[in-house]
């Protein structure tokens, strides 16, 4: 009995530290929807969906990492042929990975819940992505906190998990908020529009994801590490300007 406790605590631990921030954010951006809130099985549904994907996607960027010779090769020709910047093989591959993130999480949504008779509007779009996108960020938490355990000690966790939650665990939501507002305003448009939209939408969270993720590399000290998160702050803020706008969207009159 003892080791089963001794096996489980780790485990424990990682998941609670992981979901529990994701929780708090989940509960922050459905009161914006409170007036016409989702059904909490879907959003259940969404949210641990969003933590599944984590393990697809890992063998994705896993194949993105040692298939980066030829993949460098073929940006390579690309970058010729338009003359274009040359790409690092650093920016390449974690924008690759970012897209994956990414679409991943758009595709989870589009099956589970864009097909769902209670996808009925705009504002819906923005919440079961910003959903999804924190089970990933609560799945990908808990992965790191369960390294930094057997890694490090408790003041390790609790640094890296408080950087987590005011840092990557925003990005994920900042991310799939900008694809899932692309979505609500293209919500009563026609498909080839929808389609741009969305499309436009995967690219910017893409590009904002690997942004981050290039920043944080590239910074040492918590200052520093603070100022590129201060930036995701400020588009939380943007966020909930825009989900304002969206509220007012109004079903066109045939």
């Amino acid at each position: 009995m003892a080791e089963t406790i001794l096996t489980w605590k780790p485990a424990f631990i990682a998941i609670a530290g992981g979901i529990l921030p994701s929780l708090v954010w989940l509960w922050f951006w459905l009161r914006h929807d409170r007036h016409a809130p989702e059904p909490t099985g879907l959003i259940a549904l969404s949210f641990f969906a969003g933590m599944a994907i984590v393990y697809f996607v890992l063998p994705l960027q896993k194949l993105v990492l040692i298939s980066i010779d030829t993949i460098m090769n073929i940006v390579g020709i690309i970058s010729v042929k338009l003359t274009a910047l040359q790409l690092n093989e650093q920016t390449v591959r974690i924008t690759l990975w970012a897209f994956i993130e990414e679409f991943a999480k758009y595709v989870t949504v589009f099956l589970i819940a864009f097909k769902s008779k209670f996808f009925d509007e705009p504002m819906d779009a923005v919440i079961y992505l910003i959903t999804a996108a924190l089970g990933f960020a609560a799945m990908e938490n808990a992965l790191y906190i369960f390294k930094d355990m057997a890694n490090g000690g408790l003041m390790d966790i609790l640094g890296n998990g408080n950087m987590r939650f005011i840092g990557a665990t925003i990005v994920h939501i900042v991310s799939s908020a900008f694809v899932g507002i692309a979505i609500a305003f293209s919500f009563y448009a026609p498909k080839y529009i929808k389609f741009i939209a969305t499309t436009t939408g995967i690219i910017v969270a893409t590009l904002l994801h690997a942004y981050f993720n290039l920043s944080i590399i590239d910074v040492s000290g918590t200052m520093k590490t603070l100022m590129v998160f201060s930036q995701f702050w400020v588009a939380i803020i943007c966020i909930i300007v825009l989900l304002a706008l969206i509220k007012r969207i109004q079903r066109p009159i045939n």
